[in-house]
């Protein structure tokens, strides 16, 4: 019988359950008596030895099960948890995913399994592991298994069907990512299309088009609705991968950690969830390297010897925000300045109008570190630069906040959903272009009266705060005329931290359109976030606020 159509089933299975056993272990490693996780333990390695042995992958399913053997002296109380234990089959799920990857890529899944067997059946209660355990690779290994575990079928769950107390269905759906995307790209044709329909209807003046078109945008609002249900993916699927990670950088740095992780349950869509496990990934590596102190220096500060890394995601209107908290040394701003003086990243004159705030996000500047070794984990003056662009590339904001001694917080805001969105058009000259509705803080006429000239800046004041006028046509290298009258349309946006008030010749509404990537050479564009069609058949780009100044 030929399995090969199964091939794409087993893979997408046993990276699941190879997720769930990193899981399991690392909660184990803090809690060795938890029964549900040993029992799960025990059905994720039972599950992979069933699936191998009925797809003829010999070696993945002897594997699995040595470690379901293992796993079943536990269960059944022979012997308790042990770190020995762990190694052991932390040991084993590296060499599963090795061997599934294998299979992905159109070999059999076999490898030298030998030794490892013979450790993990010949394991006797408190032995050490006679292999090395494994430790964290480089930051490139740790984030390809997280992106291309997320990469994979998507799965999609339906209601369950409860009567009478008893749950009567449930049903579950494997879904390929390119049908996904497909879905919503037709989606985004029909709202395009939708607004063609609306400008026919009102240049026809017909009732009944219009009234049609009425209609269809309800049908589409609901479509809409579904189809980034659908596209939604809980943060669980990335935050999981990372116990594992933590656990294996802490033991190699020689410190205590404890991890914690919430809001797993809350959606975010999956083009963003892929795209935020790089920034995370560098976020958790420099919270232990450079966030938490060794045990010692924890205890003579009065701390406890283990640090806490909490990450935590949750929902702000229409952003989802993610944070990395320690509770390690701080930062220090003083040492942050003088640090960027030196390497000539700021001048000497501007560091007595920095504030704190501003000092933490230079270390987002690139080149920029206070290492005084480098480790093969961080100190080259790189990850923050790449997690700032890597955020702003999605269209979200990235802020710092640390008190020196107690820890920091770093805070990631993300759309909480892309492709379909609100625009509001404005136009310079003759040129048409959206700016994203949640990258706007609000509009306003602006009475001339009230633009203050110092210099060649002029700026106004919003809530007592001085504000900065930009031109949007100059920043554009469009010509624009003065505009005429008392008062002049102004967009005010926030970027690093900073209100700027744009000034543009007039505003054309709010639409939603169906933003579509950029290829060459306009990809290249830092102010472009994508391009859309209206429903006139213009075409307009969407700019990226954060990379306009």
């Amino acid at each position: 019988m030929d399995m090969s159509q199964y091939r794409d089933l087993f893979v997408a299975e046993t990276k699941e359950h190879l997720g769930g056993m990193n899981e399991c272990l690392s909660v184990l490693e803090k809690d060795p008596a938890n029964r549900e996780k040993i029992d799960s333990l025990f059905r994720s390695a039972h599950s992979v030895k069933g699936m191998g042995a009925s797809m003829g992958y010999d070696d993945i399913a002897e594997l699995a099960h040595a470690m379901e053997d293992l796993m079943d002296g536990v269960r059944r109380g022979e012997y308790a948890f042990a770190a020995a234990i762990a190694d052991l089959l932390l040991e084993g799920v590296d060499r599963l995913s090795d061997m599934v990857v294998d299979v992905e890529n159109g070999g059999t899944g076999s490898l030298d399994i030998s030794d490892l067997v013979e450790r993990l059946k010949g394991y006797k209660p408190g032995q050490e592991a006679n292999g090395v355990s494994p430790a964290a690779g480089s930051e490139a290994e740790s984030l390809s298994v997280v992106q291309q575990e997320l990469k994979d079928a998507v799965r999609v769950s339906g209601e369950a069907v409860i009567r009478d107390g008893q749950v009567e269905s449930w049903k579950t759906v494997r879904v390929k990512t390119e049908i996904l995307d497909n879905l919503i790209n037709t989606t985004g044709e029909l709202v395009t299309a939708r607004h063609r329909l609306a400008i026919i209807g009102r240049d026809l003046g017909s009732d009944r088009l219009n009234d049609a078109v009425e209609a269809l945008t309800k049908l589409l609002r609901e479509l809409h609705g579904e189809v980034m249900k659908v596209r939604l993916m809980p943060f669980a699927a990335l935050a999981e991968r990372f116990p594992r990670m933590v656990r294996d950088l802490a033991k190699k740095s020689g410190k205590e950690v404890i991890f914690e992780i919430s809001g797993k349950d809350i959606e975010i869509d999956r083009g963003t969830l892929e795209d935020l496990a790089d920034p995370l990934v560098h976020l958790l590596r420099n919270a232990i390297d450079h966030g938490l102190e060794k045990p010692d220096e924890r205890l003579a500060a009065g701390k406890p010897a283990g640090g806490r890394i909490v990450l935590e995601a949750r929902r702000e209107k229409d952003q989802a925000v993610i944070t990395v908290t320690d509770d390690g040394r701080g930062m220090d701003p003083a040492r942050l300045i003088e640090s960027a003086v030196e390497r000539k990243l700021i001048r000497e004159e501007e560091k007595e109008t920095i504030t704190p705030q501003q000092a933490f996000m230079l270390t987002c500047i690139p080149g920029f570190s206070t290492a005084r070794q480098v480790t093969d984990i961080s100190g080259r003056g790189v990850g923050m630069d790449v997690v700032r662009s890597s955020v702003l590339s999605l269209g979200g904001s990235l802020s710092i906040d640390s008190e020196f001694g107690r820890g920091t917080r770093i805070a990631v805001r993300v759309p909480h959903t892309v492709a379909i969105i609100q625009v509001l058009l404005v136009s310079c000259s003759s040129l048409t272009v959206g700016f994203p509705v949640a990258r706007i803080l609000r509009t306003l006429e602006l009475n001339r009266d009230s633009i203050v000239r110092e210099g060649k800046r002029d700026y106004f004041y919003l809530e007592d705060q001085a504000v900065p006028l930009a031109s949007l046509g100059r920043l554009l290298g469009v010509k624009t005329a003065r505009v005429a009258g008392k008062f002049v349309p102004v967009a005010v946006i926030e970027i690093r931290e900073k209100k700027v008030g744009l000034v543009v010749d007039r505003f054309e509404g709010q639409q939603e359109v169906f933003l579509k990537p950029l290829g060459r050479p306009l990809g290249s564009l830092r102010c472009a976030a994508g391009a859309a069609i209206l429903g006139d058949g213009r075409v307009i780009m969407v700019l990226d606020t954060a990379g306009l100044l």
